[in-house]
């Protein structure tokens, strides 16, 4: 029997289960959820206005990644991270983004500069004030396109779990005096040096703002 093509896949609604983690990620993210707080799933399911057990499905997943714990009989809180798997963390993202920048260099198209550039624009004009949440998801979304544009998909996934452990330290950075304007400064450094098809000045800015960053929190 020949097999039908040109079909469209019908798309399916989340699941609650998957609406309660996408709004707990959420919630991470943008720092609603808090260090040192102890959150019943029940309040949490009563908030969401959904039955425990996609809740708790949720929780369950996010404790996988390593973004909660589970206390048990109490609720959960979120992880604090060790000292070593904060270095870690910088180690890893300084070799993937040095390695996607230097990359990027080499193969960068205008319109993809004009993208980059457009994020730091965004995040400029932002000020920094009450904007840390916006602030902080085009951060991200400007560290996880460089891969995205090269079609590196392992370097991206890879990213995207450090990610999620950098939620549970990205406002400590923030709350230091100027390192929005630095931040910006040094993501500038970058697309000047991707721009100019520079490699080695490309990877260097990369790593250089890692480390900065790493030294605002470690």
């Amino acid at each position: 029997m020949e097999k039908l093509s040109g079909i469209p896949l019908v798309e399916r609604p989340p699941t609650l289960a998957r609406r309660a983690y996408l709004q707990l990620h959420q919630a991470i993210r943008d720092g609603a959820i808090r260090q040192d707080v102890l959150y019943s799933e029940n309040e949490l399911a009563e908030t969401l206005g959904m039955s425990r057990t996609p809740v708790r499905e949720a929780v369950l997943s996010l404790s996988r990644e390593g973004l909660i714990v589970i206390e048990s009989q109490r609720g959960f809180r979120l992880r604090t991270l060790s000292a070593e798997e904060r270095q870690e963390i910088f180690d890893l993202r300084s070799l993937l983004e040095g390695y996607a920048a230097r990359r990027l260099a080499a193969a960068a198209s205008s319109q993809q500069v004009r993208r980059l550039r457009e994020l730091i624009d965004a995040q400029e004009h932002l000020g920094s004030v009450g904007q840390e949440s916006a602030f902080l998801s085009l951060d991200e979304r400007f560290h996880l396109l460089q891969p995205e544009m090269l079609g590196l998909e392992r370097t991206h996934d890879t990213l995207v779990s450090l990610r999620g452990a950098m939620w549970l330290i990205g406002y400590e950075a923030l709350s230091l005096p100027r390192r929005h304007e630095n931040v910006i400064a040094e993501h500038r450094a970058i697309v000047d040096a991707i721009t100019r098809r520079d490699p080695e000045a490309a990877a260097t800015a990369a790593q250089a703002h890692i480390h900065r960053t790493a030294a605002a929190v470690l």
